[in-house]
Protein backbone atom coordinates (compact mmCIF):
# COMPACT_ATOMS: atom_id res chain seq x y z
CA UNK A 1 0.00 0.00 0.00
CA UNK A 2 1.52 3.37 -0.47
CA UNK A 3 1.69 6.14 1.54
CA UNK A 4 -1.52 7.71 -0.28
CA UNK A 5 -3.71 5.42 0.39
CA UNK A 6 -4.26 5.99 3.80
CA UNK A 7 -7.01 8.09 4.87
CA UNK A 8 -6.89 10.76 7.14
CA UNK A 9 -9.09 12.21 10.12
CA UNK A 10 -10.35 15.87 11.56
CA UNK A 11 -9.02 15.36 14.46
CA UNK A 12 -6.81 18.26 17.00
CA UNK A 13 -3.59 16.10 18.02
CA UNK A 14 -0.97 18.10 19.87
CA UNK A 15 2.57 18.23 17.94
CA UNK A 16 6.08 19.26 17.44
CA UNK A 17 7.52 20.72 14.34
CA UNK A 18 10.88 21.52 13.94
CA UNK A 19 12.23 22.65 10.73
CA UNK A 20 15.61 21.27 9.91
CA UNK A 21 18.43 24.08 8.55
CA UNK A 22 18.34 24.15 4.60
CA UNK A 23 21.68 22.06 4.71
CA UNK A 24 20.14 19.56 7.47
CA UNK A 25 19.61 16.57 5.66
CA UNK A 26 17.42 14.09 7.40
CA UNK A 27 18.84 10.91 8.94
CA UNK A 28 18.80 7.55 6.88
CA UNK A 29 17.00 4.61 8.05
CA UNK A 30 19.49 3.44 9.87
CA UNK A 31 20.73 6.19 11.93
CA UNK A 32 17.07 7.69 12.67
CA UNK A 33 16.33 4.08 14.09
CA UNK A 34 19.69 4.91 16.74
CA UNK A 35 18.67 8.70 17.42
CA UNK A 36 14.54 8.13 18.51
CA UNK A 37 14.93 9.18 22.08
CA UNK A 38 14.52 6.24 24.94
CA UNK A 39 10.72 7.84 26.32
CA UNK A 40 9.62 7.38 22.23
CA UNK A 41 11.42 3.74 21.72
CA UNK A 42 9.71 2.92 25.48
CA UNK A 43 6.04 4.51 24.15
CA UNK A 44 5.91 2.30 20.74
CA UNK A 45 6.97 -0.61 22.40
CA UNK A 46 4.59 -0.24 25.12
CA UNK A 47 2.04 0.73 22.41
CA UNK A 48 2.18 -2.60 20.59
CA UNK A 49 1.98 -4.41 24.06
CA UNK A 50 -0.81 -2.77 24.95
CA UNK A 51 -2.74 -3.52 21.51
CA UNK A 52 -1.69 -7.41 22.42
CA UNK A 53 -2.88 -7.34 25.70
CA UNK A 54 -5.99 -4.98 24.90
CA UNK A 55 -7.10 -8.33 22.51
CA UNK A 56 -6.44 -10.69 25.26
CA UNK A 57 -8.59 -8.69 27.66
CA UNK A 58 -11.62 -8.38 25.22
CA UNK A 59 -11.48 -12.45 24.92
CA UNK A 60 -11.75 -12.64 28.85
CA UNK A 61 -15.44 -12.65 30.11
CA UNK A 62 -15.56 -10.36 32.71
CA UNK A 63 -18.34 -11.86 34.87
CA UNK A 64 -15.49 -15.20 34.92
CA UNK A 65 -12.41 -13.03 35.92
CA UNK A 66 -13.55 -10.12 37.38
CA UNK A 67 -10.87 -9.72 39.89
CA UNK A 68 -7.72 -10.45 37.49
CA UNK A 69 -9.25 -7.88 34.81
CA UNK A 70 -9.41 -5.30 37.38
CA UNK A 71 -6.04 -6.07 38.32
CA UNK A 72 -4.69 -6.35 34.21
CA UNK A 73 -6.74 -2.72 33.89
CA UNK A 74 -5.46 -1.23 36.99
CA UNK A 75 -1.72 -1.94 35.88
CA UNK A 76 -2.03 -0.62 32.69
CA UNK A 77 -3.54 2.45 33.59
CA UNK A 78 -0.23 2.83 35.86
CA UNK A 79 1.43 2.22 33.23
CA UNK A 80 -0.43 4.70 30.88
CA UNK A 81 -0.05 7.67 33.75
CA UNK A 82 3.95 7.46 33.88
CA UNK A 83 4.37 7.05 30.46
CA UNK A 84 2.73 10.39 30.38
CA UNK A 85 4.68 11.65 32.04
CA UNK A 86 7.93 10.62 30.71
CA UNK A 87 6.45 12.04 27.28
CA UNK A 88 5.57 15.45 28.87
CA UNK A 89 8.98 16.22 28.81
CA UNK A 90 9.24 15.90 24.88
CA UNK A 91 6.85 17.82 23.91
CA UNK A 92 8.67 21.68 22.86
CA UNK A 93 6.86 24.47 23.75
CA UNK A 94 8.56 26.38 21.32
CA UNK A 95 7.63 23.94 18.62
CA UNK A 96 3.91 22.94 19.50
CA UNK A 97 1.19 22.96 17.56
CA UNK A 98 -2.22 21.33 17.02
CA UNK A 99 -3.40 19.35 14.13
CA UNK A 100 -6.23 19.98 12.00
CA UNK A 101 -6.14 16.28 10.14
CA UNK A 102 -3.64 13.34 10.62
CA UNK A 103 -3.47 9.87 9.08
CA UNK A 104 -0.75 7.32 8.77
CA UNK A 105 0.66 8.95 5.82
CA UNK A 106 0.85 12.48 6.61
CA UNK A 107 -0.76 15.29 8.89
CA UNK A 108 -1.94 19.40 8.50
CA UNK A 109 -1.58 22.07 10.76
CA UNK A 110 -2.13 25.38 10.75
CA UNK A 111 0.86 27.90 11.82
CA UNK A 112 1.28 32.14 11.53
CA UNK A 113 4.44 31.04 9.62
CA UNK A 114 5.21 29.49 6.54
CA UNK A 115 7.53 26.77 5.78
CA UNK A 116 8.72 26.32 2.58
CA UNK A 117 7.51 22.83 0.07
CA UNK A 118 10.61 20.29 0.07
CA UNK A 119 11.58 21.11 3.17
CA UNK A 120 12.59 18.56 6.28
CA UNK A 121 11.21 18.33 9.74
CA UNK A 122 11.68 16.77 13.17
CA UNK A 123 8.37 15.43 14.09
CA UNK A 124 6.60 14.30 17.34
CA UNK A 125 3.23 13.59 17.36
CA UNK A 126 1.35 13.07 21.01
CA UNK A 127 -1.49 11.01 20.66
CA UNK A 128 -4.20 10.73 23.42
CA UNK A 129 -5.58 7.20 21.98
CA UNK A 130 -3.52 5.13 22.11
CA UNK A 131 -2.26 6.85 24.61
CA UNK A 132 1.36 7.35 23.59
CA UNK A 133 3.67 9.52 21.49
CA UNK A 134 5.43 9.00 18.59
CA UNK A 135 9.18 10.63 17.30
CA UNK A 136 9.74 11.06 13.41
CA UNK A 137 10.15 13.03 10.36
CA UNK A 138 8.39 14.03 7.33
CA UNK A 139 8.95 16.91 4.59
CA UNK A 140 7.00 20.07 3.64
CA UNK A 141 3.83 18.87 0.69
CA UNK A 142 1.78 21.81 0.66
CA UNK A 143 1.86 25.56 2.14
CA UNK A 144 -0.88 27.41 1.66
CA UNK A 145 -2.26 30.42 3.10
CA UNK A 146 -5.83 29.37 5.21
CA UNK A 147 -9.04 31.03 3.59
CA UNK A 148 -10.72 32.16 6.58
CA UNK A 149 -7.60 33.45 8.36
CA UNK A 150 -7.28 37.80 8.74
CA UNK A 151 -4.87 39.39 5.67
CA UNK A 152 -3.16 41.64 8.03
CA UNK A 153 -1.91 38.52 10.24
CA UNK A 154 -2.33 35.04 7.91
CA UNK A 155 -2.53 31.64 9.15
CA UNK A 156 -1.08 29.11 6.92
CA UNK A 157 -2.16 24.91 6.61
CA UNK A 158 0.84 23.09 6.26
CA UNK A 159 0.82 19.60 4.98
CA UNK A 160 3.66 16.86 6.11
CA UNK A 161 3.95 13.71 4.91
CA UNK A 162 6.18 11.29 7.10
CA UNK A 163 9.59 10.17 5.25
CA UNK A 164 11.39 8.20 8.31
CA UNK A 165 8.12 6.31 10.48
CA UNK A 166 8.74 3.18 12.04
CA UNK A 167 6.03 0.40 11.08
CA UNK A 168 5.02 -0.03 14.48
CA UNK A 169 4.48 3.95 14.68
CA UNK A 170 2.54 3.92 11.50
CA UNK A 171 0.09 1.10 12.37
CA UNK A 172 -0.64 3.21 15.85
CA UNK A 173 -1.23 5.92 13.45
CA UNK A 174 -3.99 3.57 11.49
CA UNK A 175 -5.12 2.71 15.00
CA UNK A 176 -5.73 6.19 16.16
CA UNK A 177 -7.42 7.65 12.91
CA UNK A 178 -9.76 5.13 13.28
CA UNK A 179 -10.46 5.66 16.65
CA UNK A 180 -11.46 9.33 15.94
CA UNK A 181 -13.42 8.63 12.79
CA UNK A 182 -15.53 6.24 15.15
CA UNK A 183 -15.86 9.53 17.50
CA UNK A 184 -16.78 11.05 14.52
CA UNK A 185 -19.58 8.75 13.41
CA UNK A 186 -21.26 8.34 16.66
CA UNK A 187 -21.24 11.63 16.92
CA UNK A 188 -23.01 12.24 13.58
CA UNK A 189 -25.35 9.44 14.10
CA UNK A 190 -26.62 11.58 17.43
CA UNK A 191 -27.01 15.01 16.09
CA UNK A 192 -29.05 13.15 13.14
CA UNK A 193 -31.29 11.37 16.21
CA UNK A 194 -31.75 14.51 18.26
CA UNK A 195 -32.46 16.64 14.79
CA UNK A 196 -35.15 13.67 13.75
CA UNK A 197 -36.65 14.12 17.59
Amino acid sequence: MSQDEYFSVRAAIRINVEPLADNQAQPDAQAFTAEIPAPFRLASQCGQLDSDVEKDLKAIDPEDASALFRVLQAQNEKMTLMMGYMLSHEDQPDHRFVTHAFGASSFSYHSHSPIKKGVHARVKLFLDYPPTAIYCYGVVTRCEPHTDSDQENPDYVIQIQYTRLLEEDRDTLIRAALHHQQKLLKKRARNRKQSSS
